[in-house]
């Protein structure tokens, strides 16, 4: 539904496919592209004033050397500007890697590259999913976006089925949390220790309407610490994921399940003074509408109705010496709209409802957005 243009198909296969054709890419071609997103939100409950930021500013950047060899890249500006400190936004690469064509079922790739788990890390677009804000389990559970350093393989098989492996830098278990997960664990291509060396991989079956995904992350997390270890498997987290899209006509349906496991969690919250959890679990399903459909409506606007349930526990199963925090056992309700006059640019307006699996009080967050991409 939202990538029926040929453009955008053709963006999204440069940035995230697997293998580009060998007659497809012309000698020195230079292609560039983008996207942007602004947010505004504002939380229910006393002293929560509305807040508006510039999200994120895109540029995407790559070349084809000729019809083998090419180079892709994604610079992002997060939160419109560098302020120093902890108050201010980012500059960060999230992509910028060397593809080169080895055979009709194989292309390597080396650089930095986006671990192939969940949805969103992949396709993170603001036209290519409904809300505002990125589903919050592939934020918490699956850190997105989520990128390290590292040499793999990319092809299509045929029947439909595609694949990714990667050998990439591991993550820090220095950084890991109890409400967040591994998302402070990611070294993002920065004086990445490769201590701990970390294998990727994803297996896609696509048909027309329909992609189905099963991806894995597993790799020590020690980083050379000898408060956790120094064995190049120390301290292992083990991510595994599954997806699937269904897309035909007005309907469409996505969803996400997701498992990380830290057997060594209580070394890990010895070692820092963290309160991490030995396993994480959560999942989301989404069920979108395009209601101009119901009138029979012909021309190229869409106007989606979503509706988007997210249950997740960041401490779903704890080490000794660790009491679960009910907060961190979270239950969303989205309820929303995305309008799009054109495929590539996208007006958005939701209400999400917040609670704990645990009890306590909800939060409401009422958020309206805007996103592009070409």
């Amino acid at each position: 539904m939202f990538q029926s243009t040929r453009r955008v198909a053709v963006v999204s296969a440069m940035l995230a496919g697997s293998v580009f054709a060998s007659s497809g890419l012309a000698q020195g071609t230079t292609t560039v592209g983008g996207y942007g997103e602004v947010h505004y939100q504002n939380k229910s409950g006393p002293n929560t004033p509305g807040e508006i930021n510039l999200a994120r500013f895109v540029v995407f950047l790559s070349h084809a050397f000729n019809d083998r060899l090419a180079f892709r890249s994604e610079l992002e500006v997060e939160d419109a500007k560098v302020a120093g400190g902890s108050s201010g936004g980012e500059v960060a690469l999230e992509q910028a890697y060397v593809d080169y064509r080895l055979g009709s079922k194989a292309t390597l790739r080396t650089g930095l590259v986006l671990v192939p788990v969940g949805i969103i890390n992949e396709t993170h677009e603001p036209p290519t999913f409904n809300g505002v804000a990125r589903p919050s389990l592939e934020h918490d559970v699956i850190p997105a976006t989520w990128r390290e350093l590292g040499v793999g393989v990319t092809g299509a098989l045929g029947s439909g089925l595609s694949y990714r492996l990667y050998l990439v830098n591991g993550l820090v278990a220095a950084g890991f949390s109890a409400s967040e997960g591994l998302r402070d664990g990611r070294q993002e291509g920065r004086d990445a220790t490769f201590a701990n060396p970390s294998l990727t991989g994803r297996l896609e079956y696509a048909r027309p309407g329909l992609k189905l995904g099963a991806a894995f992350f597993t790799g020590g997390t020690a980083g050379a610490d000898t408060l956790v270890g120094t064995g190049w498997n120390d301290a292992r987290v083990t991510v595994l994921a599954a997806d699937a899209r269904y897309d035909n006509g007005p309907l469409a349906v996505r969803g996400v399940l997701a498992s990380v496991d830290l057997p060594d969690a209580r070394a890990i919250n010895r070692a820092y003074g963290h309160d991490v959890a030995s396993r994480m679990t959560g999942g989301y399903v989404e069920a979108a509408y395009e209601l101009l459909s119901l009138g029979k409506y012909a021309g190229t606007e869409r106007l989606v109705g979503f509706a988007r349930y997210e249950h997740y526990d960041t401490q779903a199963s704890v080490p000794a010496g660790v009491t679960a925090d009910p907060t961190n056992a979270r239950r969303n309700v989205t309820l929303g709209l995305t309008y799009l006059p054109i495929a590539n640019v996208a007006f958005k307006g939701d209400v999400e409802f917040r609670h704990t699996s645990r009890g306590g009080p909800g939060v409401q967050v009422l958020s309206l957005g805007v996103g592009y991409w070409f």
